[in-house]
């Protein structure tokens, strides 16, 4: 989510249920006064605790997008009661700036989402004492249950979705046609690069992405593909009179041929 894209009532809804493990908690979403009733209040969603270590409590929510909603809102407060009384906690889970602190009846609590996906918690909702829920509620809680695979759905979409595009931004923020000249130069170094090791692996086996050769091995390499240390070895031959030393470099050179005309693997002996 960036700052210039409108958050929605379905942003809020995959916010919340991200944020309230399935194991832990259940969420329902439009939950009515009764069942079957399409008149009456509604939450937008209800967030029951699992776990009696926390009480096993009941928060509401009530969405807000538009500030112009949250105002109308502002003007018949009560309304939100008929369904608040059956719930632990009341809470307003709004966009950024929808909804300011003095403005919420007391008791509310008020959560917001960020432009980034977080949640930040900006006033903690009063603990209530809770009515017995009514049958014609628990049928339409039970009702709005039904709904939650689809929910479910929704959510892990909305969070596929949203992990891709941060993606998609991230690889275009690295294309070569938004990078400037000297990070380009770096870009084919680096992939100029890879092609040699890869040619290397290919010649000898030796993969140096995952291998670091020893010292030694570098060392008897740059000696192996040296033309003067060749050239110093047939001087030294022909110079000195020494048969000891000349025996030696002649079997040195011979060796050194026979390794270059023998087919397979040239790596580290």
């Amino acid at each position: 989510m960036s700052d210039t894209v409108k958050i929605t009532s379905h942003d809020l809804c995959v916010a919340l249920k991200l944020e309230h493990p399935a194991d832990e908690y259940v969420t329902v979403f439009e939950v009515r006064e009764a069942a079957g009733s399409a008149m009456g209040s509604r939450a937008d969603a209800l967030v029951l605790s699992l776990w009696a270590s926390r009480g096993l409590d009941i928060t509401g929510f009530e969405f807000k997008c538009n500030r112009g909603d949250w105002l109308a809102e502002l003007k018949n407060p009560e309304k939100a009661d008929r369904i608040a009384r059956y719930c632990d906690r009341w809470c307003l889970f709004a966009a950024p700036g929808v909804v300011r602190e003095a403005e919420l009846p007391i008791g509310w609590g008020l959560w917001e989402l960020s432009a980034n996906g977080t949640i930040r918690r900006r006033v903690a909702p009063a603990l209530r004492e809770a009515e017995a829920m009514p049958r014609a509620f628990v049928a339409s809680l039970l009702r709005s249950r039904h709904r939650l695979d689809a929910d479910d759905l929704a959510a892990l979409n909305a969070k596929h979705r949203e992990q891709w595009e941060r993606e998609q931004r991230a690889r275009e923020a690295e294309s070569p046609a938004t990078l400037d000249a000297a990070t380009r130069r770096d870009l084919e170094r680096l992939r100029t690069g890879l092609r040699k090791l890869d040619e290397i692996r290919e010649a000898t086996g030796i993969d140096l992405t995952t291998y670091t050769p020893s010292r030694q091995w570098i060392e008897r390499m740059r000696l192996a593909d040296s033309v003067a240390l060749e050239h110093k070895l047939r001087l030294l031959r022909d110079l000195f009179g020494d048969h000891d030393l000349r025996k030696r470099i002649e079997q040195a050179l011979q060796a050194d041929a026979e390794d270059a005309r023998r087919p397979g693997d040239r790596g580290p002996r």
